[in-house]
């Protein structure tokens, strides 16, 4: 019989203690796939609140200019905006596309005023697409000096649905003219972390006449496919430039501000898991194979007096190690589906019974990090798993038979 097999029925036949050491496993990988699921699903909500929440989109194009270019130079005239949204509109992949113009500037009631840090959008965006339906703020395309503040702009201003402001825009190179603008919504924060932006939104053209300008700062890009993000950010910057239109594309990750200290924190937390989980992979492989060679010293030793070579029994035991981690990796999987399932089913129950507002936290799995740590689990049990096989592949024959 091969040393493989002897390893699988050793296994099957074995004692308690190896069936302890693959429930070990097990349960180790399974919180890691636990975790895995819930960083994935961090970086999820992370990930909506900047691309909808902040309206930062997948990708914001801005024309490329060289350094110390003049502030109306680094904005699209009119002729190379339309281009870039005909050209948008016309590309697979693309949602929603739509332009943003910032302004700040100084907003007033009369009685109470304020800084405020502005976005010109589209007062009517695509209805049929997802990402207009989920965006914060609505704008009425009827009223063309409707607002939405946040919430806290609100309280700050006293205002309310069909309130009146003053707002004066900033602009070094044009000049500003105060404009009256009507308050048609009052849109949520809550959940948005202290350093999300909550703008005041305004129709485009209303940022415009505010900055004094006819330009278009940058385009705003929302993905139906946002795995394909950097494929599309090429293929967009390679057929603008193909156009003559030089641009800088930036994505979510690289404009959000609240996006990088969590997930360095999570890659982190995630890294220290993963390490204890190979450690306990570890420890117990190398543990369990030495306590069953040291058992079964006389099996070893008649199987040598029987013929069989000290490599073999090094690969006896090698493939042990391995088959205690494989058996372990996918008793895993399987607990991991199973309560991932049960808990999904029971949470969307209680929302769908109870009618609550906001759905409780549902545990998903990330596939590729699963992957990557089955694989890597693996390769820590091969390598726990030789100390041990070598020693017990060098023992004498004689003393072994003696024992």
């Amino acid at each position: 019989m091969s040393a493989q097999r002897l390893a699988l029925r050793t296994l099957l036949l074995g004692s308690s203690r190896s069936v302890l050491a693959i429930v070990l496993i097990a349960a180790s990988l399974c919180v890691l796939d636990l975790y895995a699921g819930h960083v994935a699903s961090v970086r999820a909500g992370l990930e909506y609140q900047a691309v909808i929440g902040e309206r930062l989109g997948h990708l914001a194009i801005l024309r490329a200019t060289p350094p110390g270019a003049q502030a109306g130079e680094r904005m699209f005239d009119a002729d190379q905006a339309g281009r870039v949204q005909r050209l948008l509109s016309a590309t697979a992949g693309v949602a929603l596309a739509v332009p943003q113009m910032s302004v700040s500037g100084m907003a007033s009631t009369g009685q109470r005023s304020t800084l405020f840090h502005g976005e010109g959008v589209s007062a009517a965006p695509d209805s049929t697409a997802v990402a207009a339906k989920q965006l914060p703020g609505k704008l009425h395309p009827g009223i063309r000096n409707g607002i939405a503040v946040s919430s806290g702009q609100a309280r700050s201003l006293g205002l309310r649905n069909g309130s009146s402001v003053t707002l004066s825009g900033a602009s070094l190179d044009n000049a500003t003219m105060p404009l009256d603008a009507e308050v048609v919504d009052v849109y949520s924060t809550a959940g948005q972390p202290e350093g999300a932006r909550k703008p005041l939104l305004m129709p485009f053209e209303m940022a415009q006449s505010l900055q004094g300008t006819e330009r278009t700062e940058r385009f705003v890009v929302y993905l139906s496919e946002p795995h394909k993000l950097d494929e599309l950010r090429t293929h967009i910057a390679t057929s603008l430039r193909a156009a003559g239109i030089p641009v800088h594309i930036k994505t979510w990750q690289e404009q959000s501000e609240v996006h990088a200290r969590p997930q360095g924190f999570s890659d982190l937390a995630f890294d220290s898991v993963a390490g204890m989980v190979f450690a306990v992979i570890a420890a117990t492989i190398a543990a369990t194979i030495s306590m069953n060679a040291l058992e079964r010293r006389r099996e070893i030793g008649v199987l040598r007096a029987l013929g069989m070579r000290s490599s073999s029994v090094f690969l006896m035991f090698v493939m042990e190690g391995v088959w205690m981690a494989l058996i372990g990796v996918a008793a895993s999987l399987l607990t991991s589906a199973v309560i991932a399932w049960i808990v999904n089913r029971a949470a969307l129950s209680y929302t769908a019974s109870h009618a609550v507002s906001n759905a409780p936290m549902l545990v998903e799995l990330d596939f590729n990090r699963i992957s990557m740590a089955v694989v890597a689990a693996m390769a820590v049990a091969l390598l726990a798993a030789l100390v041990p096989a070598f020693k017990a592949a060098r023992g004498a024959i004689a003393p072994a038979l003696a024992s």
